[in-house]
């Protein structure tokens, strides 16, 4: 009579190690899943950057690029102040790449950066500004010292009734070369260095919309040292980051021209419309 409970209590013990095993491995699938499932979101989310550079001058690539434009970035005021500061921008169907491409010319170089989602400000494109050099910035001439000229951008999918878009933004500041390194990953409240007023670029991509971005026509200016005198200005923050080719580190290359930076959202298929509320009976 003694040794029933005995083996009772061996027969309880095996079946509680038992279940416990089996909770265990479950809990760890459970975990792989959720951990797999979350990389390929982040896989189908996030930015894509294409860099061009070209021979072609600024108004003829402006011309190619109004011929495509599919609507405004910003609103009017905010494009102006967008020009004034060097910066030409554009959104184009996604399905008009190829073509825009083709028109740039054979002698084209292209580099592509994936950055996936980015909720910190994120670098782009820099250039060192040479010892001396003098920028236009706000409409003021700045010399310029142990500085860079720094391009960042931050982005996410957004839920809309659509079934979702790329919000994306971007800034332009002046950083110290000293915090070249600070700057490489931003915080996510704001981007490094100092923002240059109206260089701001914010934005809502669909899936089919690309933002272009290069810099603006810049002509000569009247000197006033007598009738026809033209010299050249010193070159804006978009003159000087896109107008002249350069590496990511902010070194010449081979070739100079005109830098283009096209950013291509990849917005994942699993991102559902938002649904509006139903208006309440008897409302009108």
């Amino acid at each position: 009579m003694t040794q029933l409970p005995r083996r009772a209590q061996r027969i309880g013990a095996i079946a509680l190690a038992v279940l416990a095993l089996g909770l265990q491995h479950c809990a760890s699938e459970q975990y792989r899943f959720v951990g797999d499932n979350s990389s390929t979101r982040q896989d189908s989310d996030g930015l894509e950057v294409m860099r061009w550079t070209t021979t072609k001058d600024t108004s003829t690539l402006e011309g190619i690029l109004i011929g495509f434009q599919k609507r405004q970035v910003m609103n009017p005021l905010a494009t102006e102040s967008l020009l004034q500061e060097g910066f030409f921008s554009a959104i184009i169907d996604e399905k008009d790449l190829p073509q825009i491409r083709e028109k740039l010319g054979s002698s084209t170089i292209d580099i592509r950066t994936t950055y996936g989602t980015l909720p910190h400000w994120r670098e782009v494109l820099q250039r060192t500004i040479p010892s001396g050099q003098a920028l236009v910035v706000n409409g003021a001439t700045l010399i310029i010292s142990s500085q860079l000229v720094q391009m960042t951008a931050r982005g996410w999918t957004t839920p809309t009734e659509s079934g979702g878009c790329f919000q994306l933004e971007i800034a332009t500041s002046l950083l110290d070369v000293s915090k070249e390194q600070q700057g490489m990953f931003g915080r996510a409240d704001r981007p490094p260095g100092i923002p240059i007023m109206n260089t701001g670029i914010e934005t809502c991509l669909q899936r089919d919309e690309v933002l272009i971005v290069l810099t603006a026509n810049q002509g000569p200016f009247q000197s006033g040292r007598g009738p026809g005198t033209q010299a050249s200005l010193p070159p804006t923050a978009g003159g000087f980051l896109l107008g002249e080719s350069a590496d990511l580190q902010g070194k010449e290359t081979s070739m100079k021209g005109v830098t283009l930076l096209a950013f291509v959202p990849h917005i994942s298929s699993s991102i559902q419309p938002t649904h509006s509320a139903a208006p309440a009976v008897g409302s009108q």
